[in-house]
């Protein structure tokens, strides 16, 4: 049976119980994350009854190229492309009346900045965005710049707490309000989105019962003034937003002082217990013919909206050595890995060529993944064209361009009949076979190697930095 591929669940695994595991462990750090505030259970902003009424997480799925709209904006209700949204701030946080949270959630305004910001960019720039707000909270760094940003983008910023919303029989909200003049204001909007705000998990009581920890007053993990990562309890970390509402950077630098906290606390079992990464022997493939696989990320539409990729696949399958060329929705993640991993064995590739996002983030995962399927990790082509491919009409050959750090052209490739191996720059690998001219397509013409042994223009080492950026 296969299922969540590659092969994740199996018959024995549906057929596995809960069990109780009890591990004896040194130190322990709690990172349970929140809950987002419910508006469902507030009369004043009828969430629940209208569709076109939707929550700030909702709003992010609306625009996410994998979400259900496929990054296209339009409302739920009638699946109208809205000229007018209205976000609220302060929905679950700041507020004593209706949910009895006191506190500033900390993420609201800027993640309703960005989403405004987005959403005016999907729409053209036609869109009208408006953010009704009680204080603007941009305190981090930079935060300040993007409020200027969002403003420059054309972004509208009311000072007022919304008191009324009435549904239109057209699917509209109609918004009443006091200016700041004291004016009582009434505004018609296609769209509105609830910027909800952070609060305890619902099982932390529970889990901090059983730790023995303390909570505070507002329902969150009690930490020290002093020691923002320790709790009540001696060898038990907290970190995150179970301890307060916070945004991710300030979240990955309390994790890491979590982190090394608890591991100064167990610093004489360190090493104990760890166990070593495995890889299947390397395969030998310095008598074989090159025969290459071609993996192309579609990635929503940060890359298909710049590359025909469709039209990149069936390219790629015509140029020399090729066995396969495929494209997948999101290249990086866990599923595709597992598929390219099988391509290898199956196929038996012994070069891989992927055109997804930038190798700087990238390389290393891809190289792990041709490691576990028992190639030479360096036998990996990786570019970048989001950030290089042009629009082309379909139907034409897609344009040979190459991003990020992929080779230049007139670079080399595994050759497999040499004892020793080359890199793109003309050195020599250890134990690799010897690497040949890369086999180019058809009327595309290389850059001639130079005399002094490197490639591309002669003179541009002579260039200022920015001239030879572009």
């Amino acid at each position: 049976m296969k299922a969540c591929l590659p092969q994740a669940l199996t018959l024995d695994s549906h057929a596995q119980e809960d069990e109780i595991v009890e591990l004896e462990v040194g130190s322990v750090v709690m990172a349970t994350g929140f809950d987002l505030f419910d508006p469902a259970n507030s009369d004043t902003y009828r969430y629940s009854q209208w569709p076109n009424v939707v929550t700030s997480m909702e709003f992010e799925r609306i625009l996410s190229a994998s979400g259900p709209f496929q990054g296209h904006l339009i409302r739920p209700g009638d699946h109208k492309e809205p000229q007018r949204i209205a976000w609220l701030q302060c929905v679950g946080s700041r507020d004593v009346n209706r949910c009895d949270s006191r506190y500033c959630s900390a993420v609201c305004c800027m993640y309703a900045m960005k989403e405004a910001v987005i959403a005016k960019e999907h729409a053209g720039g036609k869109l009208d965005a408006s953010i009704f707000y009680m204080d603007i909270r941009t305190y981090g760094k930079d935060f300040e710049k993007y409020y200027n940003r969002a403003q420059d983008a054309g972004v509208n910023f009311v000072r007022s707490r919304i008191h009324t919303l009435t549904p239109q029989l057209n699917g509209d909200v109609a918004l009443e309000y006091i200016d700041e003049q004291g004016n009582r204001q009434k505004e018609y909007f296609d769209m509105v989105v609830l910027s909800v705000g952070l609060t305890p998990g619902a099982t932390l009581p529970q889990l901090a019962a059983d730790m023995g920890i303390i909570l505070n007053d507002d329902g969150f993990v009690q930490t020290g003034h002093f020691t923002p990562v320790s709790t009540s309890r001696p060898g038990v970390h907290a970190c995150g937003a179970n301890n307060e509402p916070k945004d991710i950077p300030y979240t990955v630098m309390e994790a890491s002082a979590a982190a090394e906290a608890a591991g100064k606390e167990i610093v004489e079992a360190r090493f104990t217990e760890t166990k070593t990464v495995t890889y299947p022997d390397e395969r030998d493939i310095s008598g074989e013919t090159p025969r290459i696989g071609v993996f192309v990320c579609h990635c929503g539409i940060n890359i298909a909206s710049i590359v025909d990729v469709e039209a990149v696949v069936q390219y790629a399958r015509t140029l020399p050595f090729v066995e396969m060329a495929e494209r997948y929705l999101f290249t990086c993640s866990q599923d595709t890995q597992g598929k390219i991993k099988e391509a290898i064995i199956e196929q038996k590739l012994n070069r891989v060529v992927v055109a997804s996002c930038s190798p700087r983030t990238h390389e290393p995962m891809f190289r792990e993944t041709l490691a576990q399927a028992g190639i030479n990790k360096y036998l990996l082509l990786l570019g970048a064209p989001a950030g290089t491919g042009q629009g082309h009409p379909k139907g034409q050959r897609p344009p040979a361009r190459r991003g990020g750090q992929s080779r230049p052209p007139g670079a080399h490739v595994p050759d497999p009949h040499g004892p020793g191996a080359r890199s793109p720059g003309g050195g020599r690998r250890r134990g690799g076979p010897e690497l040949g001219p890369l086999p180019g397509p058809a009327g595309i013409p290389r850059a001639p190697h130079r005399k002094d042994g490197r490639t591309g223009r002669p003179g541009a080492e002579n260039l200022p930095a920015r001239q030879k950026c572009r």
